[in-house]
């Protein structure tokens, strides 16, 4: 009796577990896939901002599902990371984009995280000649990829943003379109590409130069009453325009130089500008036209990233920016609407980082914060092991929080008992500092330390820094106004979102991350991922988890710490 009873738990068991994937899989297919990403988008904009919004970003996230608890595990939460992390559903130390940009020690050198010699940039005018980029150092395929090797019919895969390293990322290695700013020389792409992939909106760039901004000035879209917080707050920058608005759009030549495009690059009227170019590719390249296909588009806006270092999260530029991009979302929500239709596209936004708050504002408000003195940390390190090591220079370099030793020195502070011992105290008495973990103690000490098990997450055993130093809550190790790249939360928790076909609208608390980005969409049209850190958010379509080895692998869970 008692066996027949488990039997009959377990199959009803089963069954209510293949239902969530039954029925996402019986709705139609998507003709298109959207990949929004906003650069420096803390989910917390969504609650304190959010009344300013009417446009895009509004509709997107009152009618799709929000999972509002979503953050990075890890702690390097900066660009290149964060867009390979949604584009592969994998976290660093898997993807191995652990930094924009990082040292490499066979060349003695800063390389970036997408730089590829073999390649070279295309403008409008032909191939330039100049160093190139491509998806060349990503360890694991781009969902994009995934998507084209598994699909019957072609998929049209376009990846545009301002930054080469979010379209690189999410575009992948095959994509037939790829474009960032390129400054004066407008939009570019990549011979990785292919000069052809540029032709069906080659004319929509010519036509529409980025020159036709010169002049504009940046001001303050809402009535004075609608913005939050002071402006003019304190530590706020004035590296390219002054604190208040309106901000010129011109250079001091009068011609529209390398001083107007710093100041384009840096505002909103380049979002603005993105959402147009992505409507045009959109109807260019007719994509999600084909009822055989699904195609992807996927769109990284970097404004606000650009905004929030000059000038912090409380301020007004960030409200602005924030603003503004709810109405170009707003335009490219409106072309799918009516070119591929509201019940054939799938769309899935979320952010690449968040941000701190700008020190000196936070230790105005009583936190204990600041900016640590890498300089001078440094020096400290070098003074350090010279006592044990004898006289020289130790140190090579500091990116982020990833601190590189020169060639053999990790050799000598790992056979010397007292090494390791003096430059861990070095690290831990600057200001700032909370812990330096070198990468021999990682897995064991990843076991007690959440921090350290984040950091562990961004470490790539060729690309890492010697020494993974993790900064105070409220400390920064950038000279940027307001900067990002730990595990805290104004960092880390960005918005998960998806929107569009067979998504049920609510807002969900579910343990989430922007891996599961890509994993989700993968499980929504059939496609295989090869080892996700991600999981299925299957509740956004059906409101129930979807469970069991086609969703995720059981050792990819992780927790997540505050």
């Amino acid at each position: 009796m008692i066996l027949s009873s488990c039997r009959a738990l377990v199959a009803a068991g089963l069954v209510l577990s293949t239902l969530p994937a039954s029925t996402v899989h019986a709705q139609t297919r998507p003709r298109l896939l959207v990949i929004i990403s906003i650069d420096q988008m803390r989910a917390d904009y969504v609650f304190r901002y959010g009344h300013q919004w009417t446009g895009g970003l509004r509709r997107v996230i009152d009618q799709g599902a929000f999972f509002t608890e979503a953050s990075f595990p890890y702690q390097n939460t900066i660009t290149c990371a964060g867009h390979a992390t949604m584009s592969t559903g994998n976290f660093p130390a898997s993807h191995g984009m652990v930094l924009n940009a990082w040292w490499d020690r066979a060349t003695g050198q800063q390389v970036t995280c997408t730089f590829d010699p073999a390649t070279t940039l295309v403008d409008v005018n032909g191939d330039t000649g100049l160093p190139g980029d491509s998806a060349l150092r990503m360890r694991m395929p781009a969902f994009a990829d995934e998507l084209r090797a598994q699909s019957g019919v072609a998929p049209r895969v376009v990846a545009l943003s301002n930054k080469a390293r979010a379209a690189i990322t999410l575009g992948g290695r095959r994509a037939d379109l790829v474009l960032w700013s390129g400054g004066v020389r407008g939009f570019v792409t990549s011979t990785a590409y292919g000069a052809a992939s540029m032709a069906p909106v080659l004319d929509y760039l010519k036509a529409n130069p980025i020159t036709a901004d010169y002049g504009k000035p940046w001001t303050k879209l809402l009535a004075a009453d609608k913005y939050l917080f002071t402006d003019e707050g304190v530590g706020e920058g004035e590296a390219i325009w002054p604190k208040t608005f309106p901000k010129a759009m011109d250079s001091p030549s009068g011609q529209p130089d390398a001083d107007f495009y710093a100041r384009w690059a840096t505002s909103p009227h380049a979002d603005a500008y993105l959402a147009r170019l992505a409507v045009a590719a959109l109807e260019r390249l007719q994509l999600g036209a084909r009822e055989d296909a699904t195609d992807l588009l996927a769109v990284s806006f970097s404004m606000l990233d650009a905004v929030g270092h000059m000038y912090g999260p409380r301020s007004h530029e960030v409200q602005d920016t924030l603003a503004r991009l709810d109405q170009s979302l707003a335009v490219l929500l409106d072309a799918l609407d009516a070119r591929v239709g509201r019940d054939q596209y799938l769309l899935a936004l979320t952010g690449d980082h968040g941000v701190s708050p700008i020190p000196e504002q936070a230790i105005a408000e009583g936190l204990d914060a600041g900016r640590v003195n890498t300089r001078a940390m440094a020096a400290k390190v070098n003074a350090a092991l010279a006592k044990v090591l004898g006289e020289g220079t130790y140190v090579a370099a500091m990116h982020y929080t990833d601190l590189y030793l020169l060639p053999g020195v990790p050799e000598k502070i790992a056979a010397s008992r007292e090494a390791w011992p003096v430059l861990r105290q070095a690290i831990e008495s600057t200001p700032g500092i909370y812990r330096a973990v070198r990468r021999e103690d990682l897995v064991a000490e990843a076991v007690l330390d959440p921090l350290v098990k984040a950091a562990a997450l961004s470490y790539d055993r060729e690309r890492s820094g010697d020494v993974l130093i993790i900064p105070r809550p409220y400390w920064i190790t950038s000279a940027a106004i307001a900067t990002h790249g730990t595990l805290y939360r104004y960092d880390s928790r960005v918005p998960l979102v998806f929107f569009g076909a067979g998504v049920r609208p609510g807002r969900y608390t579910d343990p989430s991350t922007p891996a599961d980005l890509a994993v989700t969409l993968a499980w929504r049209v059939g496609v295989t991922l090869p080892r996700p850190d991600g999981e299925v958010r299957a509740r956004a379509f059906t409101g129930a988890e979807a469970r069991g080895p086609a969703t995720t692998r059981e050792s990819s869970r992780h927790t997540y710490p505050e």
